[in-house]
C-alpha cells in the first residue's frame, strides 16, 4: 500500500500538533541547555544545581497500566573535553545494558542516539537516548515508553522526544 504524501503529511501534523500547543519552557545550566514540551507533560522530578542536572517529564497515556511510568528526561553534566563525554555516554549505556531482559534494537538507527527495549514493573518497556556534547555540556534525553503503546500515541510520544532531543542539540 502506497502512502500518498498528503496522506503522509497530515498524518505527521497530527502526530506533531498536540507538542505545539501550550508548550511550557524548561532549561538546566543556567539556562545553556534548554527546551519546550506541552504542558500536560508534567515535571515529576528535576535538580537544577550542582552535578548533574536533570528534568523529568511524566508524559500520561490514556490507558496505562498503574505500573507505567512514561517519561522524558533530560540530564546535563560538565564534561571539559570530548574524553569526559565519552566517559558520561559509557557510564550511562552500562546503566542500561544493567537493566532486566535488556535488548539493543539496532533495526532503526537513530543519529547521536541508540534504542533498546527492558523490562520495567514487569511491563516490556522502550527505550530511547540521544547523546549530545555542546559547551563544555554532556546531554543525555532519554526517553522511556511502554512497548505495548497504542499505536497514535507511540507517535506523539515518540515525535515529542524527538523534538525535545532537536532543541537540546541545537539551543544557542
Amino acid at each position: 500500500m502506497k502512502m500518498r504524501p498528503l496522506f503522509f503529511s497530515t498524518l505527521c501534523a497530527l502526530c506533531v500538533a498536540p507538542l505545539a500547543a501550550h508548550a511550557a519552557d524548561y532549561s538546566l545550566d543556567d539556562g545553556q541547555v534548554h527546551f519546550s514540551a506541552p504542558d500536560a507533560w508534567t515535571p515529576i522530578m528535576e535538580k537544577h544545581d550542582g552535578e548533574p542536572q536533570f528534568l523529568a517529564l511524566r508524559v500520561s497515556e490514556p490507558d496505562a497500566s498503574p505500573d507505567t511510568l512514561p517519561r522524558i528526561t533530560v540530564t546535563t553534566q560538565h564534561a571539559s573535553d570530548a574524553q569526559a563525554f565519552q566517559q558520561f555516554v559509557n557510564s550511562n549505556v552500562a546503566k542500561a545494558r544493567r537493566l532486566t531482559e535488556y535488548r539493543s534494537n539496532d533495526s532503526h538507527p537513530i543519529p547521536s542516539g541508540r534504542r533498546y527495549t527492558a523490562t520495567e514493573n514487569k511491563q516490556k518497556t522502550d527505550y530511547t537516548e540521544y547523546y549530545y556534547y555542546r559547551d563544555g555540556i554532556a546531554i543525555q534525553v532519554r526517553c522511556v515508553r511502554p512497548e505495548a503503546a497504542q499505536a497514535q500515541w507511540a507517535a506523539t510520544f515518540d515525535a515529542g522526544c524527538s523534538a525535545i532531543a532537536k532543541a537540546v542539540a541545537t539551543a544557542q
